[in-house]
């Protein structure tokens, strides 16, 4: 799909290592970033982020003795999701692919860091093991990348990275296995299908589905 956006070319490879790199990412990325996206180009963005990020990262892991290798992604989803920032779906038959989501909510002016930081996230869960989740290896790679990229990668994002004005949510998805929670603004497929995905913290497939009503919609917004 065509753009009609005149945007200034993201700075790639060791660029990113220079802080002016950086500094030319976020203001490339911000350019990016203006009026409300529709989602098609939200979908471009985080893809032309991906490419960007994604080789880095995995040279950077890999020296560091991570053994980390990227998968292929075989797609990038924009979600409504206002609690579920990002995720990295990697497939149980085959663990050299993966698919990442974003939310949609991230993407608006001003927002350039915290968007970047999430891809971050998810890249750095593209490239180590199923498994790992946020064990050990993902907390030494997030500290590399934070300190050789200038990023804020965090565990579990404030609720600032989102657009506040959208961050009502109606579906609340609970983990009855170990408490790990997710709040979903419209009945999306884990919503009316929970059966079918297993919580990213402990693997077990529990999910509970419950809605909120509007009162308790009220008293949650931040």
């Amino acid at each position: 799909m065509p753009s009609t956006l005149q945007n200034k070319a993201f700075p790639e490879g060791s660029a990113l290592l220079l802080e002016s790199g950086r500094r030319d990412l976020l203001s490339a990325a911000e350019e990016r970033l203006t009026g409300d996206l529709p989602v098609w180009e939200k979908r471009l963005l985080a893809r032309d982020l991906i490419a960007v990020f994604g080789p880095v990262i995995e040279k950077l892991l890999r020296k560091a003795g991570l053994s980390a290798r990227l998968r292929k992604i075989t797609a990038v989803r924009i979600t409504r999701g206002v609690r579920e920032y990002g995720s990295c779906n990697i497939p149980r038959a085959n663990d050299t692919e993966c698919r990442l989501a974003f939310s949609g909510h991230l993407f608006f002016r001003g927002n350039a860091a915290a968007l970047l930081d999430v891809i971050a996230h998810e890249l750095l869960h593209a490239c180590l093991p199923s498994r790992e989740g946020h064990g050990e290896k993902f907390h030494r790679g997030m500290t590399l990348l934070n300190e050789t990229l200038g990023l804020h990668i965090e565990v579990y994002s404030e609720q600032t990275v989102i657009r506040q004005s959208e961050s009502l949510y109606r579906y609340k998805v609970v983990c009855s296995a170990c408490g790990n929670e997710f709040y979903y603004l419209r009945a999306g497929a884990v919503v009316k299908h929970p059966s079918r995905y297993r919580c990213a913290k402990c693997g077990k497939n529990a999910f509970k589905v419950s809605r909120i009503e509007a009162s308790e919609n009220e008293q949650n917004v931040v």
